[in-house]
């Protein structure tokens, strides 16, 4: 199914992946696979959003529209959202954090009633420590919304606030994930992560800074200067920077920054504290202590060279997530005897998923001395009757 198929299926009211099937005359799973390839390719205008009811999506086509038209559309289920779809499930997370930033950042936002401190919160640090997941679990404890806008150089408007569409044969105005998040903290309190924002220069994401501070509240060119506003105090925004020589960053203008509010530094939990990571591994996959143990012995071995040898191709250490990854994929193997699983698992769970060329042979050859190291050490111990 190409392009011009979905397209055409759009332009005669189809909204639904069953409906884009039939008019093709496609099974749904096939239908949906051309759909999802169509969405997630740049050069096409085929998006989808979740429908309002938020029940599956709705398919549609991005429109570029003059001014004075999108002012007078309708928009797309007339702002009736229910807002539980965006509400992360209590278990959905679980983060441990390093220097008691969880703490500190659930005090600011219990209190925020009494002292009048705008919930505003940035979080820095190597990717893969947990930023996006500390946020997450706030808004899953709570049972709050949880919105993800993703920065990057060439973001527009229209990703942040919304753009005109063809759903159903008609055009409609298609609210942004910020409008949305704005219009949720009218009713409730509400999450809003601002993903690697120092990946984006500030002319992209000036109109933030009405956002941000104490006016809560954004405007639509393309709505003919419509204003959504929210709630400044029940609008809790945590923006994350991911540090690295391997990500093009800009630099925060002081305006944002100041709006970004209190600030802290997320290491690897590993580095921090050994045994706290271990016990992460421990409680969360069926791997025993002394393994876990080597899994972050040498995911710390990759996290320093990637942190501090600049003459390293590592450029990025390794989270908790892939270790976490690693040690089920570890299991996974021992249980169907796979021949020399943890290293095999190393290999498929670590090295391949997020390293490539020279990298990909650093971490694949400091894993593998780090485990052999290890096992050795442990051997010895065992034979002196020392516990590892």
């Amino acid at each position: 199914m190409d392009v011009q198929i979905i397209t055409e299926a759009i332009r005669s009211g189809a909204t639904r992946s069953s409906e884009i099937a039939a008019f093709a005359d496609l099974d749904p799973s096939t239908a949906r696979r051309y759909l999802k390839q169509a969405c997630e390719d740049d050069s096409t205008d085929i998006v989808r959003a979740k429908a309002s009811s938020g029940t599956g999506y709705v398919y549609a086509i991005e429109e570029t529209q003059a001014e004075e038209s999108a002012a007078e559309m309708p928009v797309f289920g007339d702002r009736d959202y229910a807002w539980e779809q965006f509400v992360p499930a209590p278990s959905d997370t679980t983060y441990v954090e390093t220097d008691g930033e969880l703490s500190d950042i659930e005090a600011i936002v219990d209190s925020r009633h009494d002292t009048g401190q705008l919930p505003r919160f940035r979080l820095s640090g190597p990717p893969g420590t947990g930023k996006t997941t500390l946020a997450r679990s706030i808004a899953a404890e709570r049972q709050w919304p949880f919105f993800t806008i993703q920065f990057t150089a060439s973001m527009r408007d229209s990703e942040l606030f919304g753009s005109p569409h063809i759903i159903g044969g008609d055009s409609v105005w298609v609210d942004g994930p910020l409008v949305k998040a704005l219009l949720c903290s009218q009713v409730r309190p509400t999450v809003v992560v601002l993903d690697e924002v120092n990946r984006a220069p500030f002319h992209r994401k000036s109109s933030l800074q009405s956002v941000l501070d104490h006016r809560a509240h954004a405007t639509l060119p393309l709505r003919g200067g419509e204003v959504i506003d929210g709630a400044a105090e029940d609008f809790v925004t945590i923006a994350t920077m991911n540090e690295g020589s391997e990500y093009e960053a800009f630099p925060i203008d002081p305006a944002e920054k100041r709006r970004h509010g209190n600030t802290w530094e997320i290491p690897f939990l590993g580095l921090v504290d050994v045994d706290r990571e271990v016990e992460l591994l421990v409680g969360a996959t069926p791997v025993n202590y002394e393994l876990a143990r080597v899994f972050v012995l040498a995911a710390n071995e990759v996290r320093e060279l990637a942190l501090h040898d600049e003459t390293s191709p590592i450029q990025k250490g390794i989270a908790t997530s892939t270790l976490l990854e690693w040690a089920k994929t570890t299991i996974a193997y021992h249980t169907r005897d796979r021949p020399d699983p943890v290293a095999r698992a190393a290999k498929t769970a670590v090295v391949r998923p997020h390293y490539t060329d020279y990298a990909a042979e650093e971490v694949q050859a400091v894993l593998l001395d780090t485990l052999r190291s290890k096992h050795q050490e442990q051997r010895q111990q065992a034979k002196r009757g020392v516990q590892p």
